[in-house]
């Protein structure tokens, strides 16, 4: 990857260095299709080829392992082992106000949540694209699932 393909991105007071690349799968493809030709222009869309199959036993195993340190992220942690499916932490983190957070804490966090849980937030977010702000917050997302993806395949071999 070039470093030109990167550009600075704040959000909720996090900042990233993100790729203007997306990796989407089929189903995140469709709703891609609905996004205004003029924002699907600025990227690159690959086949998210990643296919790790969480459990909701893995799933709690990481939860009770991760190591957050910010007083937000241990409320969420505590409601979040309380959700029975990925939707449902997808839903708890639209919810969660990451403003301020360490980015240590931020990476232990979605490491926790697992990719099925990004997944299901990046369909969440694919759904209400307004803006080229709303891609880049995607486009991170879709860089940290691949990370998951390649990371949690490497230790379940």
């Amino acid at each position: 990857m070039e470093w030109e393909e990167f550009r600075l991105w704040r959000v909720s007071g996090i900042i990233m260095t993100v790729t203007t690349t997306l990796y989407l799968t089929e189903s995140e493809r469709a709703l891609w299709s609905g996004i205004s030709p003029k924002l699907q222009s600025q990227y690159a869309v690959e086949h998210e080829v990643g296919n790790w199959r969480d459990s909701p036993g893995r799933r709690r195993m990481r939860m009770q392992l991760v190591q957050l340190r910010d007083p937000k992220l241990l409320a969420f942690l505590e409601s979040a082992k309380a959700a029975q499916s990925a939707e449902a932490l997808a839903a708890l983190l639209m919810d969660t106000d990451l403003q301020g957070i360490a980015d240590a804490d931020i990476a232990e966090l979605f490491f926790a949540l697992g990719p099925a849980a990004v997944s299901s937030l990046i369909a969440s977010m694919l759904g209400r694209v307004a803006s080229d702000s709303d891609l880049q917050g995607i486009a991170a997302l879709t860089t940290i699932r691949h990370s998951l993806y390649a990371s949690l395949a490497s230790v379940s071999h």
